[in-house]
């Protein structure tokens, strides 16, 4: 199935083995005396290496003199749980098991190192999940949260088990604990209402363990007032299981811009994108096209396709002459050449679509022998839709209604098993997922951005006019604060903006949270591959009145100005 209805991706590895006992022998037989037991083997001391391969940090290096009374810094202990401080491990297992149990007993992990002796209990829990020793894990993280607990903050206490929480719901999962598992991710979203990152690591959790299809939905609607991609896997789901009237709801609502960037700035993967957009356009409206039709608007329909197609020739349209003749450039034929090869792309897609329209249209006068020798049966993007041309089809006896209905049930059993693989992630991937430290000292600045003359503009939020004037961009960065901070901040800047525009709520189009790095040169510095900037959070968003009932199609997504600030003006007042 093509990558535009692909959200999440990868799978969660499953398996072990399991031993049983052997049956008991019948006969008597003399059982020789026990020997004696083996000469206790010294733990093995930690090497350089084991470092690396527990936490994915060097060895601590401890100053080897000190004078009296001074302590251990602990900088010098490296890793730890701070904002900076992701998780750099890509492999999970026995082996990195056995290198964090020798780096917790090594001398070089001196007391003050306390942060550091926190990464590596979390990579221990990690390593020990990723080899399904779950009771093992459990146990790992009440020693993390004990020792963390020891000499943390509240703030900092809160972010840790923020995570360790979701790693003891996977492990409760796998344990059937299922119920305890839920209601320890309802805590974690609880806690965080307003950060999509953390409410999308526990959504991810929970996809990876329950398959119920209606369970399943209700998770992503939940989801897609915070993270509007979800809206293409909604779109998907609707579409196999013939809920038309949400599928051409779904679609009209997503949208592919991005909120507003900074300039001289390039996101990764930002080049290729305005290539693939021009195919993943088409294969929206292609299937808003089908549903529309589906659910008897044929009128609609038609226009909805024939605007796809005029939208693929306008973005293939070769560039205007250049005033003085000349050949255009390099980059402005390359340019050319990739839209037209994107165009190409987006009509078949509009063909697949075309014919699945078309078929649906006298499918009522085939049977199932005349579909399987259709030439003109959907392919591609348009094989979502097969069990509902499936049931269109004529029944001319009871055996074939029968085989109409097993066809279809074989088919939408088919379809779940494939969207559950793509629901769920990869342990890697999940790890991923997991929020960085905190503390009270690196919230984000409630203040506009400076200009970068006498204040950074990395740190502070800024509001722009989107090119609808329906939309308003933002953004919210910070130099030190997590990622979940970095989003709450946003939330409460997009509410305090749109109270001051006079209205109750507010529907997120798009978001984007950004991992900065920059390089810096002569005059200063710009985006790349370099030192970390810490993050920043971008929304677009539609203000809008619920008590006038404004865009009644779409608050069912809407987020109330009135909660966000009572959940997070306190904690984020304005800069002094």
């Amino acid at each position: 199935m093509n990558g535009f209805w692909t959200v999440l991706a990868g799978a969660l590895a499953t398996g072990g083995a399991m031993g049983g006992a052997q049956a008991g022998q019948t006969e008597v037989v003399e059982v020789p005396s026990p020997p004696p037991p083996p000469a206790a083997v010294a733990p093995q001391p930690a090497t350089a290496a084991d470092y690396p391969a527990c936490d994915g940090y060097p060895v601590p290096n401890p100053k080897k003199k000190l004078n009296p009374g001074e302590k251990q810094p602990e900088h010098r202990g490296w890793g730890g749980l701070g904002p900076n401080y992701g998780i750099r491990l890509r492999s999970f297992g026995v082996q990195g098991s056995a290198a964090c149990e020798r780096t917790l007993a090594d001398p070089m992990l001196v007391p003050e190192f306390r942060n550091r002796r926190l990464s590596l209990l979390r990579a221990r829990a990690l390593h020990e999940l990723a080899e399904k020793s779950d009771a093992t894990a459990l146990a790992t993280l009440d020693e993390f949260d004990t020792f963390h607990a020891t000499y943390a903050t509240t703030e900092e206490l809160a972010a840790s088990r923020l995570g360790s929480d979701a790693l003891r719901a996977i492990a409760l999962y796998r344990t059937k604990k299922t119920a305890d598992a839920q209601k320890l991710l309802d805590s974690i979203v609880a806690r965080r209402p307003y950060s999509p990152s953390v409410r999308r690591l526990a959504s991810a959790i929970r996809l990876l363990f329950d398959t119920d299809r209606g369970n399943r939905i209700a998770q992503l609607r939940e989801q897609a007032s915070y993270n509007p991609n979800m809206l293409r896997l909604m779109l998907m789901i609707a579409l196999q299981t013939g809920d038309f009237e949400n599928a051409a709801l779904y679609a009209e609502q997503i949208s592919f811009d991005l909120p507003k960037g900074r300039g001289g700035w390039t996101l990764s993967g930002e080049a290729d994108r305005k290539y693939e957009e021009i195919e993943g356009r088409a294969a929206i409206r292609g299937a808003r096209a089908y549903a529309l039709l589906a659910s008897g608007k044929t009128e609609q329909s038609a226009i909805e396709l024939k605007a796809a197609r005029d939208e693929v020739a306008f973005a293939v349209e070769p560039p205007p002459p250049r005033p003085d003749g000349r050949k255009q450039p390099k980059r402005v034929e390359e340019d050319y050449r990739r839209r037209v090869a994107a165009g190409d792309k987006a009509t078949a897609v509009l063909d697949d679509w075309s014919r699945a329209i078309a078929l649906r249209l006298r499918a009522g006068k085939l049977t199932m022998k005349a579909l399987a020798a259709e030439p003109e049966r959907p392919r591609g993007e348009a094989l979502v839709v097969m069990s509902d041309l499936i049931a269109q089809l004529r029944a001319d006896d009871p055996a074939e209604a029968r085989a109409i209905d097993a066809t279809i049930d074989q088919f939408r059993r088919m379809q779940d098993v494939s969207t559950t693989r793509m629901l769920q992630l990869g342990f890697a991937d999940l790890v991923k997922l997991l929020p960085r430290g905190e503390h009270a000292a690196a919230k984000p600045k409630m203040r506009d951005e400076g200009s970068n003359f006498w204040r950074t503009d990395m740190e502070g939020y800024r509001v722009m006019k989107g090119d609808d004037p329906q939309l308003v961009n933002l953004r919210m960065g910070s130099l030190s604060a997590s990622p979940a901070m970095v989003e709450e901040a946003a939330m409460l800047v997009a509410a305090d903006h749109v109270r001051g525009l006079g209205k109750d709520a507010f529907i997120i189009e798009s978001a984007l949270l950004v991992e900065r790095t920059v390089t810096y040169g002569y005059y200063g510095y710009s985006a790349g591959s370099g030192t970390p900037q810490g993050f920043e959070y971008r929304l677009l968003i539609r203000p809008i009145s619920l008590a006038a009932g404004e865009e009644p199609s779409r608050q069912w997504r809407a987020i109330k100005v009135a909660d966000v600030r009572a959940a997070l003006a306190e904690k984020y007042p304005p800069a002094q």
